[in-house]
């Protein structure tokens, strides 16, 4: 996957997300014939995506009507129409609508700063290679005086990212019993209004609960600028959203199963799911000893822990499966909020532990 980097510097909307469209253009294309694709050898009609993606669109115009304005503008610039952007953008709440539940993707640690101790905010994000060769880090600036910095692909509102309040955001999708093909708010345009507009883990809440879902995901946020350090793994479901808190030991660890008691009985599992072992993983891992280092390629070591490069946080594709079934680990990224810094690697944990060096951004 090869990654850009991209600052719209201070440009407000509508051209800002028209300049967006106009530079990926032929990738937002791309990426759209190539969900359709993948939407298909699911067993999702394409009648059932495309009506989903409308919905949803519509929901997204109704919920924040800015970021409907942002979408159009977005797919203006590339020269479509918005319900084909809105192929990528609903993508979460298209694969609700899967015949079953995939594997999962992503495997999150984080834990807010305390007593001179810097926080602490790893994602790995796992996906199909052939879906994304090509992704952007973005930085815009949602409101004078304000900026974010976010992970995303072509034509995506946003994804995994960081905000000048201080405030980090990661991403895993969870798959619940009430999803459907109802098309509710994207929750990826949830974790972008997170960013534009939180600055605290209350805000972040409220933005969740505000949002009519079809789709589940967990929006795990950090919050280091806002007087008070905290963390929370939001659990959003169409059932409800569930805020959960660090453990005792200070850590919030977070893969694709449901964490919250009462959600978790209506979770939609999936056989095929390495969610708890690499929640395993991790947990062990932080009950041992030391401390994790403060850049990405001394913290992925870390996390791999004793295992190497065969922890289970770094997925490989299995060749023996169709190539819808095939997930690896693409990214590896360590958030800095504070710091206001995206470090990140195009690879596995174990990959940017090798490469001893990481991007910054």
């Amino acid at each position: 996957m090869r990654i850009h980097e991209h600052d719209s510097g201070e440009s407000a909307a509508p051209e800002r997300g028209r300049e967006f469209g106009r530079l990926w253009a032929g990738r937002i294309g791309a990426a759209v014939a190539a969900y359709r694709g993948h939407y298909k050898e699911l067993g999702i009609p394409e009648e059932t995506s495309e009506g989903i993606a409308r919905a949803s669109y519509a929901a997204l115009a109704s919920w924040h009507p800015p970021l409907g304005a942002e979408l159009e503008s977005i797919a203006e610039g590339a020269g479509i129409a918005v319900a084909e952007l809105s192929l990528l953008n609903s993508r979460t709440e298209i694969l609700a609508a899967a015949p079953r539940p995939g594997e999962g993707e992503c495997s999150t640690v984080v834990r807010p700063p305390a007593a001179g101790r810097p926080a602490v905010a790893f994602q790995t994000w796992d996906w199909h290679a052939r879906l994304v060769p090509d992704a952007a880090l973005w930085r815009y600036t949602p409101a004078p005086g304000r900026w974010v910095k976010t992970f995303t692909e072509p034509g995506m509102l946003a994804k995994i990212g960081i905000n000048s309040a201080g405030l980090a955001v990661n991403f895993n999708i969870l798959h619940h019993r009430a999803d459907s093909a109802g098309g509710g708010v994207p929750v990826h345009a949830i974790a972008r209004r997170v960013l534009d507009e939180a600055a605290t883990v209350e805000e972040a809440v409220a933005v969740a609960r505000s949002a009519p879902v079809s789709s589940s995901s967990a929006i795990t946020v950090v919050a280091t600028g806002s007087g008070r350090a905290e963390a929370a793994s939001l659990e959003i479901t169409p059932d409800g959203v569930a805020a959960i808190g660090v453990r005792p030991d200070g850590w919030l660890v977070r893969t694709n199963h449901l964490l919250d008691p009462g959600l978790a009985r209506g979770e939609l599992p999936s056989p095929a799911s390495t969610t708890r072992a690499r929640y395993g993983h991790l947990d062990g891992v932080l009950a041992g000893a030391g401390s994790p280092p403060g850049d990405l390629p001394g913290l992925a070591r870390w996390l791999c822990g004793a295992a190497g490069a065969d922890a289970p946080i770094c997925v490989r594709e299995d060749l023996t499966q169709p190539e819808a079934a095939r997930w690896r680990t693409m990214l590896t990224v360590r958030l800095d909020p504070a710091g206001g810094t995206i470090e990140y690697w195009a690879g596995n944990p174990a990959e940017a532990a090798a490469a001893a060096r990481a991007h910054r951004f």
